[in-house]
């Protein structure tokens, strides 16, 4: 395995004008993402500024790590329990909020061709957290981004066996734009700034609804080692774009998984790159496509339902 890099990431709005390319398919399972439940949000609009996450989850000195209840588990719909222990091997009781939520789960399997965004409920009393979540056969990484009380975000992981846990899909060219539910998401890249551009029906979107505080939700993994990133944009308008300021210091193939909300409606758009390690303008060369808004099962709900992704 590479040695997993140490991402260097901010996120803010541009309004950088883009030319839009034709929708593609992306061959993996995306399911529907958790949305807001009607609890408070400790955000009523977007997030006034982002976080430089520095993480190395396989830092064996690391303050946190998460072990999972059953790490094997039928494909289909299960129960996901884990549990998030300090270094003395005590169980951590006590978060805060961050984008909204305590603690953020990120399933994504060892193909990047699954990917899942929920939000696990936490028995204080415990510490141990339950989630459902319907998984496909694979082999998955668990990644639980969180802040203990009074600390710094940080990150903890762990490895998940489903069904016969043999599915794999190759990753594929590098993709630039992705169709999703009839809404057609355009990714450029111009050094470290990369801008996703919403359009529906051929439509510029200008009326984004904030999801976990912000316009848009981003999660980059590395196809080499699986390293991990979560970023939330900046202040800026409602679409059509949301910026982000991406330096990948390591290079190698990136899967972006992009959360937005329309609608009422959160659904994720998937790109690939190739990174060279500099923050270079690698352009993605375009495969051509469907919509794969089959891709998104009769589980997707509108806001005041849904708690999967």
């Amino acid at each position: 395995m590479l040695t997993q890099p140490i991402w260097r990431i901010s996120a803010f709005a541009v309004g950088l004008a883009v030319v839009l390319a034709a929708g593609i398919g992306i061959g993996r399972a995306v399911g529907p993402i958790e949305t807001d439940d009607g609890h408070t949000d400790a955000h009523s609009g977007p997030d006034s500024h982002s976080e430089v996450i520095h993480v190395n989850p396989a830092d064996p000195a690391a303050s946190y790590s998460l072990a999972i209840e059953d790490p094997s588990l039928p494909a289909g719909r299960s129960e996901v329990a884990f549990t998030v222990v300090d270094a003395d091997g005590e169980p951590l009781t006590a978060y805060d909020v961050a984008h909204g939520k305590e603690l953020h789960l990120i399933l994504a399997r060892f193909d990047l061709g699954g990917y899942r965004h929920v939000h696990p409920e936490l028995d204080e009393a415990t510490g141990g957290w339950t989630v459902p979540v319907s998984l496909e056969d694979g082999s998955w990484r668990v990644y639980a981004d969180f802040a203990p009380a009074g600390e710094e975000a940080t990150l903890a992981e762990a490895d998940l066996t489903v069904g016969t846990g043999a599915a794999t899909e190759p990753l594929g060219p590098d993709t630039a734009t992705d169709t999703v539910d009839g809404y057609e998401v355009h990714l450029t890249r111009e050094g470290a700034a990369v801008t996703l551009h919403v359009t529906k029906d051929g439509r510029e979107v200008t009326d984004l609804q904030p999801y976990l505080g912000a316009y848009g939700h981003l999660v980059a993994i590395r196809a080499e080692d699986l390293a991990y990133l979560h970023v939330h944009p900046e202040d800026g308008p409602s679409g059509p774009e949301i910026g982000f300021h991406a330096e990948f210091t390591e290079p190698g193939r990136y899967r972006l998984f992009l959360d937005f909300k329309h609608e009422g409606v959160v659904r994720t758009a998937v790109f690939t790159i190739t990174a060279e390690g500099t923050g270079g303008t690698d352009a993605p060369e375009e495969e051509h496509g469907g919509d794969h808004g089959d891709d998104h099962d009769d589980e997707q709900q509108e806001e005041e339902g849904g708690h999967e992704h």
